[in-house]
Parts: C-alpha cells; sequence; structure tokens
C-alpha cells in the first residue's frame, strides 16, 4: 500500500518526461493516480483507526486526521515555489526521493497481526 499512495509520483515522472498527448495514456495515467492514491489513503486510514483504537477513539481519529490534513497543508504551500524553481520533471524526482523515509518507516510500525480480525464465537 505504500507502493500505490507513491506510484502516482512516478506516473507524474512519466507524463512530465513524455508529456504524451494521446488522451487514452493521459487517461490511463490519471486512472493509475486515483487508483494509487484511493488505496494508499485507505491504508493510512486504517492506520488511523488502529492508532485510535480504545478509550476516546472519535477525539483520537480526529487529531490523526488533523495532523494527515496538517501533513498535506504545509508541504503544499512549498511545493510551487520549489516546482517552479526545479521543474516539473525534477520537482517529481525529488518527490520521489522525499518519500523514500515513508518506506523505511512503514517497516517500522509496530501493528497487531490480530487487528481487524472477527473472533471466533465461543
Amino acid at each position: 500500500m505504500v507502493l500505490a499512495i507513491n506510484l502516482p509520483n512516478a506516473v507524474y515522472i512519466f507524463l512530465s518526461s513524455a508529456l504524451p498527448e494521446s488522451l487514452l495514456i493521459i487517461n490511463l495515467a490519471v486512472g493509475v493516480e486515483q487508483f494509487g492514491y484511493g488505496f494508499g489513503f485507505a491504508a493510512y486510514m486504517l492506520y488511523m483507526l488502529y492508532v485510535s483504537s480504545g478509550a476516546h477513539q472519535t477525539a483520537h481519529y480526529a487529531i490523526c486526521t488533523g495532523f494527515m490534513a496538517l501533513g498535506m497543508m504545509i508541504p503544499g504551500m512549498f511545493s510551487g515555489w520549489l516546482q517552479e524553481l526545479l521543474g516539473y520533471q525534477y520537482f517529481f524526482i525529488w518527490v520521489m526521493v522525499a518519500t523514500l523515509p515513508s518506506f523505511i518507516v512503514t517497516m517500522l510500525i509496530p501493528l497487531d497481526s490480530s487487528f481487524g480480525r472477527k473472533e471466533d464465537p465461543p
């Protein structure tokens, strides 16, 4: 799922270097982007549910959602400036490099293997 959320960045590198004129290729790229972000954000939302389980679950989920929005807003404030500085192709290459820590951090997340599974009835 970490690969899925980062896949659209690779699609953007392809689009910025190939500059396709075919609507089929462009629509396929948009489809890959939508699938990648949707699948990746689903994983992130499930992790937020995992973290917020227990007492005050709704409040903890709201706090997690706020951190998610902050994590999208702060980079968004600088992304336009950085894109103008680097150009589209190098900007998305930089984005791919910047996402490498997310792969490492994801491997370090402690997860309960029974999370989300139904218990067998007695």
